[in-house]
C-alpha cells in the first residue's frame, strides 16, 4: 500500500534501534574490538564500524494542536553483520532488541529527534535471527548487555544517528573492548552511536507476529484477527547501518591527569625561583 508523502518521508528518516552507529561518522571513529563468544581480547576482531541490518516497526502519533507535529515510537530487532555481508559478525551471532522514541514534524526533517528508548545486546550460538525462538530470534541468546537512548537525530543524506549509552553493571566481561584491549566493563563510560538508513517494507507473517504484535504490543490490523496495511500511523521499516563505541576513562583517572596538568606551572615557577 502507498502511504502519504509525509507519512513516507518520515518512513525513510525514522531510525529503529535499532542495536547500533553512524556510517559517515564512524569513518573517524576510533577502533574497538568485540568477541562474540565472550572468550576475550585474545580473540577478538578490531573493528572502527560494525554493519547492522533488521527490521523495526514504528507508530506515529500526530499532534492535535500542532499541525505537522508528532511523536513516535518504533520496536526492532538488528542482527551485527560482516563488512560488505548479510552474514553474521562472528561464530556466535550478536543480536540486539530496541525501543526508541522521540517527536519530529512532517514539514521540518531536522526536527527529528530521538529523546528515549533502549538497546539489549545478545550472544546467541543458535544463529536463529529472523525465527520464531524467543522474539524474532534476537533475544534469546545470552544478554550481554544495554544502553541507554538519550539523543539522535537526522545527518546530512537521510542518515539518522542515535546515540545511547551503557548502562551501569550491564555489560559482561569479554565481549567489548577499546582499541587497547581493555575490557570496556572497567571503562568509566561507554558511548554508542547506531547510524541507520530504512525504507517501509511489507512485512511477513513473522515480522507482524513477532514485532509488530509481540514486541511492540500493537493492537490495531494485523493483530485483531484482520490483515496488516502500513499506514500513515503505522508502518514496518527494513534498517541497514552501522554501529560504533568508544569508551571514555574512569573520572578518578581524568581527576589524576588534571592534577597532573595542574602541577606543571607550580613546578615551573620553582624552577624559575631557583634560576633567579
Amino acid at each position: 500500500m502507498n502511504i502519504n508523502p509525509f507519512a513516507k518521508h518520515l518512513a525513510q528518516l525514522t531510525c529503529a534501534l535499532g542495536l547500533a552507529f553512524g556510517i559517515q561518522s564512524a569513518h573517524a571513529a576510533p577502533d574497538w574490538q568485540i568477541n562474540p563468544e565472550g572468550l576475550g581480547a585474545g580473540g577478538a576482531t578490531t573493528v572502527s564500524a560494525a554493519n547492522v541490518g533488521g527490521v523495526g516497526f514504528v507508530q506515529v502519533v500526530p499532534s492535535p494542536t500542532n499541525p505537522g507535529a508528532f511523536t513516535f515510537i518504533e520496536h526492532g530487532a538488528y542482527q551485527l553483520l560482516q563488512t560488505g555481508s548479510t552474514n553474521p559478525f562472528g561464530t556466535s551471532d550478536i543480536t540486539v532488541t530496541y525501543e526508541v522514541s522521540g517527536s519530529g514534524n512532517w514539514f521540518n526533517p531536522a526536527a527529528l529527534h530521538f529523546s528515549s528508548g533502549s538497546i539489549k545486546l545478545f550472544s546467541d550460538i543458535n544463529f536463529d535471527f529472523g525465527s520464531a525462538n524467543g522474539t524474532y530470534g534476537a533475544d534469546n541468546g545470552k544478554a550481554i548487555g544495554s544502553f541507554s537512548v538519550f539523543d539522535g537525530g537526522l545527518l546530512n543524506g537521510g542518515l539518522v544517528n542515535v546515540q545511547a549509552q551503557l548502562d551501569a553493571g550491564s555489560l559482561l566481561p569479554g565481549y567489548l573492548f577499546d582499541a587497547d584491549g581493555n575490557d570496556m566493563t572497567k571503562a568509566g563510560k561507554v558511548l554508542l552511536q547506531l547510524g541507520i538508513y530504512n525504507q517501509t517494507t511489507n512485512p511477513d507473517a513473522l515480522l507482524v507476529s513477532e514485532i509488530i504484535c509481540g514486541m511492540a504490543g500493537y493492537g490495531g490490523a494485523g493483530c485483531d484477527g484482520t490483515a496488516f496495511i502500513n499506514s500513515p500511523q503505522a508502518y514496518a521499516v527494513s534498517d541497514g547501518g552501522s554501529v560504533t563505541l568508544s569508551a571514555v576513562p574512569e573520572p578518578a583517572s581524568i581527576a589524576l591527569l588534571g592534577i597532573a596538568l595542574g602541577a606543571i606551572p607550580v613546578s615551573t615557577r620553582r624552577r624559575s625561583k631557583k634560576a633567579a
